[in-house]
């Protein structure tokens, strides 16, 4: 099985540099570069196209399906992780939000079962990808396209990697040792029950 993985295009929160929310929209470089994606993608054999129900996954992967010719799965078990309502849509460098951040990254160090509001925690969201890895692993497709977060898509590979043995620590460690682009190509291949990383952030071929 493989299992190419797409971030959404350029947003206008990636433009301005604040906390995500889930109406946040693509800007027209977002849609160029989707295009783009779409005629690279055109030469891959695709069974399957699954996205997240965002409106900036579900732009882009409409503007890929139409290249393609496939219809669209949405699933929440690709959706973004959801941040503290009280500071969506906030710069990210607004006083409010470092300390939201760092209050998060210190009490979810000791109990990452801790909830500031109404976020997804750490082991919310490590849930949420064991669910898609199982979800994912039972389609019959062979060449699945999965559109959705960076967030999310860096979440999946450190769990197909570690399983139960990826702590809070390791996960941002390995968040921000990582990189992934807008609308650049991941892709991760299962053989004998177990997956590996074939590419990561390719945006210049597929792999």
């Amino acid at each position: 099985m493989k299992l190419y993985f797409v971030r959404h295009g350029e947003t206008n929160s990636n433009l301005q540099k604040s906390v995500v929310s889930f109406n946040d929209q693509l800007t027209e470089l977002g849609r160029k570069q989707a295009q783009e994606l779409a005629e690279r993608i055109a030469h891959v054999s695709i069974d399957v196209m699954i996205a997240s129900p965002h409106k900036r996954t579900k732009e882009t992967a409409e503007i890929i399906a139409r290249k393609i010719n496939k219809d669209v799965q949405e699933t929440t078990l690709l959706g973004e992780k959801k941040w503290p309502s009280e500071i969506e849509g906030k710069l990210l460098k607004d006083p409010e939000v470092e300390k939201v951040f760092d209050l998060l990254k210190e009490r979810n160090n000791t109990d990452p079962n801790w909830h500031y509001s109404d976020e997804e925690n750490f082991l919310d969201i490590k849930k949420r990808a064991k669910l898609f890895i199982k979800y994912v692993s039972e389609l019959p497709a062979k060449n699945i396209l999965a559109v959705s977060h960076e967030y999310l898509i860096k979440m999946v590979i450190a769990t197909m990697m570690l399983d139960d043995q990826l702590s809070y620590e390791i996960f941002r460690n390995f968040f921000y040792f990582t990189l992934l682009n807008n609308t650049s190509l991941t892709l991760c291949e299962k053989e004998m029950d177990a997956w590996k990383l074939i590419t990561l952030n390719d945006q210049q071929r597929l792999g």
